[in-house]
């Protein structure tokens, strides 16, 4: 895949951006949430962090507002990859029904842009799938 054409991922602007609204909740500093954040963290681990670096002592209120962090991060890169899935034309480059690695593709995924949603080799569950990115697909 090219490299105008390469799914987006959270920015350091992005990260900031969130970061700012949370900091305004609980009348921190932006900055310093937006360097010890890293994906995926949860308002717990992200406390921990920041007392143990930026010799914050984080209430229970203040993590609780740090959890939105990861949330609001993710929005901020899904609203990227939908816009970059909408300007370059993205299209699925597997049909549904193509069995790939993971499993069998059953359709296209709502909610994650540019993602199928894959029924996985042996499992039972009809009304289980697995996302996996286009570019990911690999037929098997």
């Amino acid at each position: 895949m090219s490299e105008v054409l390469k799914r987006p991922v959270a920015t350091k602007e992005m990260i900031l951006d969130a970061a700012m609204e949370v900091a305004v909740k609980i009348d921190a500093d932006a900055a310093t949430i937006a360097q010890y954040y890293h994906p995926g963290m949860d308002g717990y681990e992200l406390a921990k962090e920041l007392d143990k670096y930026a010799y914050w002592d984080t209430s229970r209120a203040e993590m609780e507002a740090l959890d939105d962090m990861d949330f609001l991060v993710d929005q901020k890169v899904r609203a990227a990859v939908k816009e970059w899935a909408t300007s370059n034309d993205i299209q699925p480059p597997l049909p549904v029904g193509t069995r790939i690695k993971e499993g069998v593709i059953t359709g296209i995924d709502d909610y994650s842009p540019a993602t199928y949603r894959v029924k996985e080799n042996g499992c039972t569950n009809d009304s289980r799938s697995r996302l996996i990115r286009y570019e990911d697909a690999v037929s098997a």
